[in-house]
């Protein structure tokens, strides 16, 4: 099944509702391990976000590509995107 734009959507609207609260945490002066703790899962959340774009782009604009004999092109889009991603 492929990857949903709304499912991505939904997803990013956490990230960021997870962000405002941890700008609240700071707001109110909340133990920094706590702050920390939660940064930490702001900062998985986003990249599961990130992964679940990259399952989309394979399963459509790679999926299409190859079909159209482009593929070469797009594996080089597709490792840079990722040595970004990665670090």
């Amino acid at each position: 099944m492929v990857v949903s734009k709304e499912e991505i959507e939904n997803r990013l609207s956490r990230v960021s509702g997870q962000i405002q609260g941890v700008k609240k945490m700071v707001e109110e002066d909340r133990y920094c391990i706590d702050v920390l703790i939660q940064i930490a899962a702001v900062r998985a959340a986003l990249d599961r976000a990130g992964l679940l774009v990259l399952k989309r782009h394979l399963e459509t604009c790679v999926t299409k590509a190859i079909k159209e004999e482009k593929g070469e092109e797009l594996i080089e889009e597709l490792d840079e995107a990722l040595t970004k991603f990665l670090k």
